[in-house]
C-alpha cells in the first residue's frame, strides 16, 4: 500500500495533474512515491523519490519528463521489501508497469515460477510479479486484457492496480480485488484512485469498481469487465471539492483538527438525533430483545470500542463482547445468530476490519457500522451505517474522528437504554443533557494551557504508563497509543488495579505514570494506586476535575484540571487532553506530528 493514482486525458499533459493527486493522497501515509508516463516514442517513463511527494516533484522538474496524455503515481507504504527507491512504485518491465495498493499472499510461489521460466526480478515487492506474468503472457500473443484476466486468476490476496502497456498509449488498465478503486469523470478527462476523496477535487461524476472488475479507460469512455463480461456500473455525482489544500494558519493539520473537533462533535451529535435515532427506532425489536453486542475494531477504533463497552453494560446493560479485528477474523468463534455486530472504522476500508466483519455476516450477524467516510467499502456490506460528521482527517494519529466516534456511541447507549426501558425518565434527560454539552466542554479543554507544559515532563523520561479505571482505562489506553505513535516514546496503558499484579514492577524514579482520574465511584480507588505507585519512587501526574483535584494536590507531582462534567461523558473530554498532550510532546521532539514514522492512515492490508 498506500495510495494509487491515475489519469488519462484527451491532449493536456497529465504530470501535473498526477502529482497533484499524490499530494491529496500524502495524508494516508507513504515512505516514497512514483510517476510513470508513456511518451510519444510509446516508451515507459518512470521517475521515483523516497520522501515527501515535494522530492518527487523536483525530481520530475529537474529530470523534464516528456509530454503525455495519460500516467499512473503511487505513494508507497512498505510491505514487502524496505523503504527506498529500489522498492518505489511504479514497477516496470520493458512494455508494462504498473502501481500497486495491497498484498498477493502467494507472490513467493509465483515468483519461483516465473524465474523457471526465465524472468529477472530487480526489487524485493511482491508487485513485480504482475508486469512480470503480463510480459509473459504478452509474448505469448495474449492482448493486454486477456493477459490482465488471466494474470488475476493466478493471484492470491487483496489488491488495487493502475497499469499502462506500452502499446497501448492511450489507456490506463485498472483492477480491483478486496480493496477500493474509484473512477471519476470531469469533461474529457477520466481519473482513477485508490481514494474518492482524492478524485474529489477534479471530478463531477465517480463510480465505485467490484471486486475482479478490470476496466480499460481512454479518455472517450471507460469499458468495464468482470469474468470475461462487458459490466456497467452506476455513476453518481460528486461534488468537487478542494481537498486537503490548508491547514488554516495552524503548524499541522493534527493541531487544527484538535481544534475542529467541537464542531465536528456538535455536527455529528446533531445528525445522529435527526436521522440516526429514527433508524435505531425502526429495528425496535431487534434492539429490544438484545441480551449481548460484539464490537469489533482497530487502534483507535478498538479504544473508542473499549469505553462504548463501559457505556453499553452500565447504561444499555447490555453484555459486550469487544474484540481485535485482526484476531476475531481467525478466532471461529461461534455466533449467536440474529445478535448484533458493530464495527468501527474511520476509513471504512480497514483491511483486517473489513475481513471480520465479512465473517460476522456469514454467521448471520446484523452489522452496525460506524465510519467517518460515505461510499466505503464497509458501508456496503453492513445492514445499518453511522456516519460521523468529522470531516477529512489529514493527520496520521486520529483526533476528531475518535472523538465524533465516541459520541456516536454514547448516542446509540443511550437510546439502545431507553428501548431496553432499563433508563428513567430524569436520567435519559440527564445523559442527554450531557451529550449536547460536549462541544462545550472540548472547547474548554482546548484552552488548558497546563497540558502544554506537562509534556515537558514526558520528554523527560523514556517510559511512561498511563492508568485508569472503568471508562477512564480506555483513555489510558488510547493516550497512551497517541504518546507513542507521536513521540516514539514507550508508552503503556495499564488498567489502575492491574498495576499490582505485575507492571508495579515496572515503577522506580525513572518512570513517569499520568493518571486519567475524573471524580467518579471509582475516583478513591484509583486514588489507591497512585499512593501504591507512590510509595515506590513513581513519578505521576494526574489529570482530573474540580472535585478531584483538592484530593490529588500535594500527593501527586502535578494535577491538571479538567471541568467537572456528567461522567457519563468524561472519555470524550479526557480524550481530547491526551490528544493535546501527545501532540506538544511530538511537536516539542520537532517530530512531524502529521506523518509519525512507518504509519499510514487507512491500513488496507491485513
Amino acid at each position: 500500500m498506500c495510495g494509487i493514482f491515475g489519469v488519462v486525458s484527451s491532449g493536456d499533459s497529465v504530470i501535473p495533474t498526477l502529482l497533484t493527486g499524490l499530494q491529496k493522497l500524502e495524508y494516508r501515509g507513504y515512505d516514497s512515491s512514483g510517476i510513470a508516463i508513456i511518451n510519444n516514442e510509446g516508451k515507459i517513463e518512470v521517475k521515483k523519490s523516497e520522501g515527501k511527494v515535494e522530492r518527487l516533484c523536483e525530481v520530475v522538474d529537474d529530470s523534464k519528463m516528456s509530454h503525455s496524455t495519460v500516467g499512473i503515481a503511487h505513494t508507497r507504504w512498505a510491505t514487502h521489501g524496505v523503504p527506498g527507491l529500489k522498492n518505489a512504485h511504479p514497477i516496470r518491465t520493458n512494455n508494462v508497469v504498473v502501481a500497486h495498493n495491497g498484498i498477493i499472499e502467494n507472490y513467493n510461489l509465483l515468483k519461483k515460477g516465473l524465474e523457471e521460466r526465465g524472468m529477472s526480478f530487480h526489487t524485493d515487492t511482491d508487485t513485480e510479479i504482475i508486469p512480470n506474468m503480463l510480459t509473459l503472457y504478452l509474448d505469448e500473443g495474449l492482448s493486454p486484457i486477456d493477459s490482465l484476466f488471466k494474470c488475476l486468476n493466478n493471484l492470491h490476496g487483496s489488491f488495487a492496480l493502475v497499469l499502462l502497456f506500452a502499446e497501448y498509449p492511450d489507456a490506463l488498465f485498472v483492477a480491483k480485488r478486496n480493496l477500493p478503486l474509484a473512477i471519476g469523470y470531469n469533461c474529457n478527462t477520466v481519473f482513477a484512485a485508490s481514494d474518492s476523496n482524492a478524485l474529489s477535487a477534479f471530478v463531477e461524476r465517480i463510480s465505485h469498481l467490484e471486486d475482479d472488475d478490470i476496466a480499460v479507460i481512454k479518455s472517450s469512455g471507460v469499458s468495464i469487465y468482470n469474468n470475461g463480461t462487458q459490466v456497467k456500473r452506476s455513476i453518481e455525482n460528486s461534488s468537487p471539492s478542494d481537498f486537503l489544500i490548508s491547514k488554516n494558519g495552524y503548524p499541522s493539520f493534527m493541531l487544527k483538527e484538535i481544534f475542529e473537533q467541537p464542531r465536528a462533535l456538535n455536527k455529528t451529535i446533531n445528525q445522529f438525533y435527526k436521522q440516526y435515532k429514527e433508524v435505531i427506532f425502526a429495528n425496535k425489536k431487534l434492539f429490544s430483545e438484545l441480551s449481548y453486542i460484539t464490537i469489533v475494531g482497530c487502534g483507535s477504533s478498538y479504544f473508542a470500542g473499549l469505553i462504548a463497552k463501559y457505556w453499553l453494560e452500565n447504561v444499555a446493560q447490555v453484555r459486550v463482547y469487544l474484540e481485535i479485528s485482526s484476531e476475531f477474523r481467525y478466532s471461529n468463534v461461534k455466533l449467536e445468530e440474529g445478535s448484533i455486530g458493530l464495527f468501527i472504522s474511520q476509513s471504512g476500508e480497514t483491511a483486517d476490519t473489513i475481513e471480520a466483519l465479512r465473517y460476522a455476516k456469514s454467521q448471520k450477524q446484523t452489522i452496525i457500522s460506524i465510519t467517518n467516510t460515505f461510499s466505503s467499502s464497509i458501508e456496503k456490506i453492513s445492514d445499518i451505517v453511522l456516519h460521523t460528521l468529522a470531516g477529512p482527517e489529514i493527520g496520521v494519529a486520529s483526533t476528531k474522528t475518535f472523538s465524533a466516534q465516541l459520541a456516536t456511541l454514547a448516542c446509540f447507549a443511550v437510546e439502545l437504554g431507553k428501548i431496553k426501558g432499563v433508563l428513567g425518565g430524569e436520567r435519559i434527560k440527564q445523559l442527554s443533557n450531557a451529550i449536547n454539552s460536549i462541544p462545550e466542554y472540548v472547547e474548554h479543554v482546548l484552552n488548558v494551557m497546563k497540558i502544554q507544559h506537562i509534556s515537558d515532563s514526558i520528554l523527560e523520561h523514556n517510559n511512561v504508563i498511563l492508568i485508569g479505571r472503568g471508562s477512564s482505562y480506555g483513555v489510558a489506553m488510547e493516550g497512551a497509543l497517541k504518546i507513542k505513535e507521536l513521540s516514539y516514546i514507550n508508552t503503556t496503558g495499564i488498567a489502575a488495579g492491574e498495576m499490582k499484579h505485575g507492571s508495579i514492577a515496572l515503577i522506580d524514579s525513572t518512570v513517569l505514570v499520568i493518571a486519567i482520574i475524573p471524580y467518579d465511584d471509582l475516583f478513591f480507588k484509583t486514588l489507591s494506586n497512585i499512593q501504591e505507585i507512590i510509595a515506590r519512587k513513581g513519578k505521576v501526574i494526574a489529570f482530573s476535575d474540580k472535585q478531584g483535584a483538592p484530593f490529588l494536590r500535594g500527593v501527586c507531582a502535578d494535577v491538571v484540571e479538567l471541568p467537572d462534567t456528567d461522567n457519563f461523558i468524561s472519555p470524550i473530554i479526557y480524550s481530547v487532553a491526551m490528544q493535546f498532550l501527545a501532540y506538544f510532546t511530538a511537536a516539542k521532539k520537532g517530530l512531524d506530528a502529521d506523518c509519525p514514522r512507518n504509519l499510514a492512515k487507512s491500513v488496507t492490508v491485513e
